[in-house]
């Protein structure tokens, strides 16, 4: 008997009922007690067992209580299912992992809300779902519950959560844990050579596993002798950038059969230390033998395959005399009756059949198809997402499929071919490789050259994709010009790189050669910022006149001279202007286009693709990167040969289409430049590029933001950089920035005018990079733009150099003022002319602006070396502007285009903020609409390539030294080669100090600079410049 003080505890019962049911039976008895003044209420049931799980279905149970002074029924109804749930699992961890399982552990949920039936294990990866159900009675005792989730993905990100689940409910959810999977070992690499290099060596080439995840780090190369069971490794780092890899075994034993196998390891994700090996290629074996390497594959044939010649040979051989008695007369009448004509026909290929690359295919699982122009933009950012996650898998799947496809390359790898060879991994497939025609007195079989044909945008065979030229193929690639009837040659590397030989110079450097049979002879050469142009007239030595057929013929070599090797162009823009005008300048009725780089893959394929996707755009209006570079790449191998240059095109693209075609002729000048919506169109495009701290971290150093005037300050990549003083922190920072004219990338500093603590500065820049002209456009007052040059009285003196006035000259709209900076510690002088024009561009005649830039140009043609500094206050629009015109007035000259919008996007990049509306855009417009016919610029600031200077051979190292242009003068380019060497040279510097340029060729590809004050050794300080 039960007292209870109010009546309405009675539904203290149902408390009680509830968790009887919690242990899954219900046991009701009888009870009394006390409900209030006097009242007693009972409970009476019969005893009664519920089996939840017997009874799922069972209607909720209602518990009924009677008040006997009442009679009053009190209904409660009680529903488990949607309540009292265990609560989440805690403490969920991760305590091992492997490529295929994770092993988790947890603590029951700290609510059980009944008997704890088990536990489901969710875990989630790529929109799929899998949950594993872990039973209580497999949970053995212990705080914690341990699971492993087995039969997982390598290298996947699963996002795992753990609920518990009762006989009726399930519980919540865990707290989530992300954990990626670990790496599973590569797949076998791909052997495609195993060859004899010597009686003790050999060459074994393999490509990359078709399957890896995150890297391949190394190779290892097992090997034994045939009846040994021992086994050698040797293990060699890579990269997954390594598509093909070769290397030579060294050191074995002659007359034994070795067996070779590759196999690829990858470091653990999970633990550094760990390296995971993948699966081995097929083993392959070889006989080691004196003279083995002279043993052609090719040559070979069974016994029976020479049994059948032989009867063959028996029964024709009657048949065969005839026909050569017969051929021998038919060729002597010819022979001496008749002149000889070599290839004087055009060459007549079989049309190659055309593959629908346009339309979509299914590549791992996804559609791959054209995107349209207005939503390519939006594709290429999301390709960008995740680091680029979205080109790593369309570039892989290129990759892959062109592994898988093995395309016969016997001729590339016949011995007396192989010598034609840059690399020895890139070679010409044998079924689109362009075939020399014979000569008289030719080998059979020497039709060799190293060159695929390549479609182009609906047209077979456009290109010729080719290696640059050895010196011993000189007089096939010329043998090929003609042959093909070529009449561009579009080459896009330095003949050095990095200090490395990347192509031989094939043609004459002034005059002309003869290659082979074809004479070659320099007519005219152009030199430009970015590009070279050069036309060639090309003679045939053994082709007799016939009518209308012609032994001479006119061939064009652009040279693009600004694209790294293995690398991308800064912006796209200077490369879509290089191939919409090197594609456009090829006529109709001429062969294809002959491209190369250093080996014909790389950026040759990228300028081919470009190419093909800018005619896309143009005639349907959508690209498709991905179908066309699939087609391309069964015709010549590697092309495209980076994930880099592959974003690239992509990037270029969206350039393209969002920046139109920007070479405007110049009859359109003076119709766009009133154009106000065109000009807005522009701006916006042209500004789009906005800075980051990192861009501009040396003009935001606190030592260094007493040097600027405004807000607009020059980009790290450009800035102009001046001798460091020891010790001094911005002592070589400078508010100044380079930018590119129409013949060089620094044709030209601008900076804004001197304050006066920096007026030293400026005059360490023009001795630094032996400016000897400078283009002031700033108006001066008493206190802010001041005064910052010498009176004949006063000269400005510094520990390094003097500068003195030396005369000044009033001309019709500017004055001319002449210094000379001489070197405190030396003879070496620095004449330097000042022009003076603060009314530019604002003059009453338009003619004087043009006049203004001759004399400028007059000026520098008198010594062709260093840049002109352009001085406006902040260093902005007005600098920008004279710039501009001055390039884009030779562009015009050139070919009758301006490209405006380039060199006003480029100057942006280059120091953001100089363009400030789009009037500054229109004035530019507004000034070449009233350009003279004759100013004759392009006669004035002419250039020649000097490929013995350093600057070609080694741009990087130009731009790291601070040099006043002597430098250059005591180094020797002969000490770049192939070969491993270390090169060390001191020269002069007009400070003061001296110079060790230290050049060590190694495979490290290292260029040191030891710059020493003096001969102080202790203050030398070492840049290394690594390519």
């Amino acid at each position: 008997m039960l007292e209870f003080g109010r009546f309405d505890c009675i539904y203290v019962l149902q408390i009680v009922v509830q968790l009887i049911l919690t242990t899954g039976n219900v046991h009701l008895i009888e009870t009394n007690f006390v409900t209030g003044v006097g009242a007693t209420q009972t409970v009476t049931a019969e005893p009664t067992y519920l089996d939840v799980e017997d009874d799922a279905n069972a209607a909720p149970l209602t518990v009924v209580t009677t008040t006997e002074s009442t009679g009053i029924n009190y209904p409660t109804p009680f529903t488990p299912n949607d309540t009292y749930v265990p609560s989440k699992p805690q403490n969920l961890t991760v305590q091992a992992v492997t490529s295929n399982s994770i092993r988790l552990s947890w603590r029951e949920p700290k609510n059980l809300n009944g008997a704890i039936d088990g536990y489901h294990i969710f875990h989630m990866h790529d929109n799929q779902t899998g949950v594993e159900i872990l039973k209580s009675s497999s949970i053995t005792g212990g705080p914690y519950i341990t699971y492993e989730l087995p039969n997982l993905k390598p290298y996947t990100e699963y996002r795992i959560t753990v609920k518990a689940f009762t006989k009726k409910n399930e519980g919540d959810g865990s707290d989530t844990v992300i954990q990626r999977t670990d790496i599973a070992g590569p797949s076998a690499p791909i052997v495609v050579n195993l060859t004899c290099q010597a009686q003790d060596a050999v060459n074994i080439r393999w490509r990359r596993p078709l399957e890896f995840y995150n890297s391949i780090d190394y190779y290892i190369i097992s090997y034994r002798i045939a009846e040994n069971p021992d086994s050698y490794d040797l293990q060699l780092p890579t990269t997954i950038r390594e598509i093909e890899t070769a290397f030579t075994l060294p050191n074995l034993t002659t007359y034994t059969i070795y067996e070779i196998k590759v196999c690829a390891a990858s470091h653990s994700i999970i633990a550094s230390n760990r390296i995971i090996h993948g699966k081995c290629s097929e083993p392959r074996k070889i006989l080691m033998q004196p003279n083995c390497e002279k043993i052609q594959p090719l040559l070979r044939q069974s016994h029976n395959d020479y049994n059948l010649a032989v009867l063959v040979g028996v029964v024709f051989s009657c048949f065969g005399i005839i026909l050569i008695v017969m051929a021998f007369v038919l060729w002597s009448r010819k022979c001496f009756h008749a002149a000889y004509y070599y290839l004087d026909d055009p060459p007549n290929h079989p049309s190659a059949p055309q593959v629908d690359w346009e339309v979509p295919v299914e590549i791992g699982g996804e559609i791959r198809a054209a995107v349209p122009v207005n939503e390519f933009a939006k594709h290429v950012a999301s390709l960008h997402a995740d680091g680029d996650i979205g080109f790593s898998r369309e570039y892989e799947a290129i990759q892959c499929e062109s592994a898988v496809d093995e395309l016969p390359c016997e001729h590339s790898q016949h011995p007396e071919n192989k010598r034609k060879n840059r690399y020895l991994n890139i070679i010409a497939y044998d079924h689109s490789r362009v075939h020399l025609h014979p000569t008289p007195g030719q080998k059979k079989g020497l039709d060799y050259i190293n060159a695929n044909f390549i479609d182009g945008y609906q047209k077979a065979r456009a290109f010729v994709g080719t290696q640059g030229p050895l010196p011993d193929t000189f007089d096939c690639f010329w043998r090929m010009i003609w042959e093909q009837r070529v009449t561009i040659i579009v080459m896009i590397t330095n003949l050095v790189e990095r200090g490395r030989r990347k192509c031989d110079m094939y043609w004459p450097k002034d005059g002309s050669e003869t290659y082979g049979v074809i004479q070659v002879k320099l007519l005219e050469e152009e030199v430009l910022a970015t590009y070279t142009v050069r036309k060639f007239q090309i003679k045939h030595l053994k082709l007799k006149k016939k009518k209308q057929i012609n032994s001479e013929k006119i061939v064009y070599q652009y040279h693009y001279t600004n694209w790294p090797d293995h690398g991308t162009p800064d912006h796209p823009l200077p490369v879509l202007n290089f191939v919409k005008k090197s594609s456009a300048a090829n006529p109709p009725d001429s062969g294809p286009i002959v491209v190369h780089c250093s080996a014909g893959v790389g950026r040759t394929g990228t300028y081919i693709v470009l190419d093909a996707m800018l005619k896309q755009i143009e005639h349907k209006g959508v690209v498709n990167v991905f179908g066309f570079l699939r087609h391309i790449r069964a015709q010549r191998n590697f092309l495209v040969q980076t994930e880099e240059q592959y974003i690239f095109i992509h990037d270029a693209l969206v350039e393209a289409i969002a920046s139109g075609e920007t070479n405007i002729r110049a009859d359109q000048i003076e119709e766009l430049k009133n154009n106000i919506p065109y000009l807005e169109m522009q701006y916006k495009n042209i500004i789009q590029f906005q800075t980051k701290d990192i861009h501009i971290a040396s003009a935001m150093k606190q030592v260094n933001s007493v040097k600027n005037r405004g807000a607009i300050f020059p980009i790290e990549g450009s800035r102009v950089h001046l001798t460091p003083k020891p010790g001094e922190d911005g002592s070589d920072y400078i508010n100044a920035s380079w930018l590119h004219g129409f013949r060089r990338l620094r044709d030209f500093i601008v900076t804004q005018h001197p304050m006066q603590n920096t007026v030293k500065d400026f005059w360490q820049m023009v001795w630094d990079h032996n400016a000897q002209t400078i283009v002031l456009l700033s108006s001066l007052d008493e206190i802010t733009f001041a005064q910052f040059w010498p009176d004949e009285s006063e000269p400005i003196e510094t520990h390094y150099y003097r500068v003195k006035f030396v005369n000044k000259t009033n001309k019709s709209d500017y004055v001319s003022r002449d210094f000379v900076i001489q070197s405190v510690q030396d003879d070496y002088e620095l004449n330097v002319r000042m022009l003076h024009c603060p009314s530019w561009p604002e003059m009453s005649n338009p003619n004087s602006i043009y006049d203004f830039i001759v004399d400028v140009h007059e000026r520098t043609s008198d010594y062709r070396n260093g840049p002109v500094i352009v001085v406006d206050r902040y260093g902005g629009a007005q600098a920008c502007t004279f710039c501009a015109i001055t390039s884009l007035s030779m562009e015009m000259e050139y070919d009758d285009t301006a490209n405006i919008y380039t060199y006003a996007k480029l100057y942006h990049n280059k120091r953001p903020g100089v363009w400030t509306s789009s009037e500054d855009i229109r004035q530019i417009y507004n000034i070449l609409s009233y350009m003279p016919t004759d100013l004759q610029l392009l006669k004035r600031t002419a250039l020649r390539t000097e490929f013995e200077d350093i600057t070609t051979a080694t741009p990087d190292l130009y731009s790291k030294i601070c040099s006043n242009g002597n430098i250059s003068s005591t180094l020797n380019s002969n000490t770049i080669n192939n070969t491993n060497l270390t090169t060390t040279t001191t020269a002069p510097n007009t400070n003061g100090d001296t110079v060790g340029i230290q050049i060590t060729n190694d495979e490290n590809e290292e260029l040191s600079v030891v710059v020493g004050s003096g001969n102080d050794a202790k203050d030398a300080q070492k840049l290394d410049i690594v390519g």
